[in-house]
Order: structure tokens, then sequence, then C-alpha cells
């Protein structure tokens, strides 16, 4: 795409002017006098209409005829696309007021202001300059990590419960990093000063966090069939080396990640088609075995989604500031 260009034109003695390309004026509803704000990011002027950095969206969900889980979609669709005022309205207000407010509990810094039998109120009191994408991947991290290391004694102790509510936390944080890749992107200037990244950064970062969130959901699933699955000691050995296998790759991958190490991750990368292929022998000795099957794909699809994080290491990078 041939990119536009304008003459600079010297005005005075100490300023210098560009015209500003007629469409672009037309099509914001500019006019003499309006204010044009600029923003400098490397070598680039970014120019504006204003500053959304303070804007205060509003947005009213009705709930009448609608499902819990559809309620659930609205509200953290809502506050992912960063509305500061989420208003729900109607008569179920009251019979669906507990689970309406166990969603709003589980969004961070969103809090329930006013209650009525048929309104809720909920404002939101996030503030972006005091928020960084990487303490908050750091935090998924550590998360994963506890729930790795509970999921890996199913066959001797029940922690699915721990693993469960871990999971939750997972999903709060990965929301609000879902928030912060929405707001920049919208906001390019504001956290390229803020994290020194741009708006291909902020995809990865979500993509990142995304396969990060499902890592976690995968866990939540193999301690569910852990717990299930009727093997011998020495089939729950020899899947427990298959997850150990998949743990310690996923702990190479972060390690690699926090210390932006790209040879680390070619190395755990290297492992993968070894662990799959003994997945499914494992799979083929226990296919008769009921959740079995269930189990192994899921510990596959795991090591999959670590090899997603792995990849976006090492094609992209990243620089924490």
């Amino acid at each position: 795409m041939k990119n536009e260009y304008r003459k600079l034109i010297s005005f005075g003695k100490s300023s210098y002017v560009i015209s500003l390309p007629k469409a672009w004026v037309n099509q914001n509803q500019l006019k003499k006098g309006d204010l044009i704000y600029f923003d400098e990011k490397e070598k680039d002027l970014i120019l504006s209409t204003g500053t959304n950095l303070s804007e205060d969206k509003e947005i009213t969900i009705p709930v009448d005829g609608k499902s819990i889980r559809r309620l659930q979609r609205e509200i953290i669709s809502a506050y992912i696309k960063d509305y500061k005022s989420i208003t729900l309205i109607g008569n179920e207000i009251k019979s669906k007021a507990k689970d309406i407010q166990n969603t709003i509990q589980n969004l961070m810094a969103l809090e329930v202001m006013e209650q009525t039998s048929s309104k809720i109120v909920a404002k939101d009191f996030l503030d972006m300059n005091n928020i960084s994408i990487f303490n908050l991947l750091r935090k998924m991290d550590v998360i994963i990590r506890a729930m790795i290391e509970d999921c890996e004694k199913m066959f001797d102790e029940d922690n699915y419960e721990n693993i469960f509510h871990r999971d939750h936390d997972v999903n709060r944080l990965s929301f609000l990093i879902f928030r912060i890749v929405e707001f920049g992107l919208k906001n390019s200037s504001f956290v390229y000063k803020k994290y020194k990244l741009d708006s291909r950064n902020i995809l990865h970062l979500w993509w990142f966090a995304f396969n990060m969130e499902t890592i976690a959901d995968e866990v939540k699933r193999i301690a569910r069939y852990m717990a299930k699955a009727k093997l011998s000691d020495k089939e729950k050995k020899r899947f427990l080396k298959l997850f150990t296998e998949v743990r310690l790759s996923y702990l190479d991958v972060m390690k690699s990640f926090h210390n932006r190490d790209e040879e680390l991750t070619h190395k755990v990368l290297e492992r993968k088609e070894e662990i799959i292929k003994e997945c499914e022998l494992f799979y083929l000795d226990n296919q008769s075995k009921e959740f079995s099957g269930l189990m192994v794909e899921r510990l596959k699809s795991m090591l999959n989604l670590v090899h997603n994080t792995g990849r976006i290491v090492y094609q992209y990078g990243f620089t924490e500031e």
C-alpha cells in the first residue's frame, strides 16, 4: 500500500506546518479552530482528534428472558470493552441477583454500587496507569504452577477443588489482560509510552495469555479424569512420567519467556514430538480403560498449548520495561 506524503513548509522562524488530508478531516467532522492532539512514538508523530483515556463509557444490559450463562457473557464482554458503569435492569433481577453478583465479584476492580429488586449497578475502579500486563502474566504463571503441582498428586490426593478454584483465579487475570489489550489497541500511544509495546506486541501478548488460560483449563480437566481413571500402579507411574515431561516443558517455556531466552525455547520445542509419541503409545495400551483416553488427549492438548506459547517467545520476543 502506497503511503501518502506531505511537504514540510516553513512557517515563520521557529515553526513548520503540513497540510492534513481532506478525507481525514471530513471523516472526523473537523473544522477550523478544532484542537488536534499529537503524540510522539519513536520516529512517528501520531495525530488524533482527542483522547479516550478519561472517557467513562456506560452500558445497560436487560436481564429478562436471558439465561445466566448469557448474562455472564454479556457482563464479561462489557468489562473487557472497558465500560466504567454496567447497569443490569429487569423484573428478573431478584431471582438472578446471586449469580449476577458472583459474576461481578469475579472481575477485578468491578464492584456492585447499587442494587434494588429491578436494577444492579456495577462500577469499575481500574486505573490503567497502575497496571502492568507483565506482572499479571507472572501471577497467572504462579497460579498455573500450583495447579500443575496439585494435579500431579491426583492419583494419591483429591486436590480437584483447589485446582478448580485456582482456575477461576486464572480466568480473572486473563479477563483483565484481555481488557488491557482491548484498551491498548484503542490507545496505542498511551500503551507505547507505558510499556514500549506497539499494537503487534499487544496482540502477541493477548495470544500468549489466551494460551496460558487454556493451559489452566486443561490442567483442571486432566485432574478431573485422573480422579476417575482406573489404572494399575504401573500405568499410573507411566502416565505421571508423561505428565512430568509436559510440566517441565511448561516451566522451561515460561522461564524462557521471563528471561527472554529463545535458545531455551527451541530446546523445549524439540522434545514435543517424542512426548506426543509416548502419549499415543500410552493410549494404545490403555484405550479400554475408562477415562484414560480423555486424560491423555487433554495432556497432548496441554503440550500443544505450551508449544504455542514457546512459538510466541522465539518468533516475536518482548522487552519488559
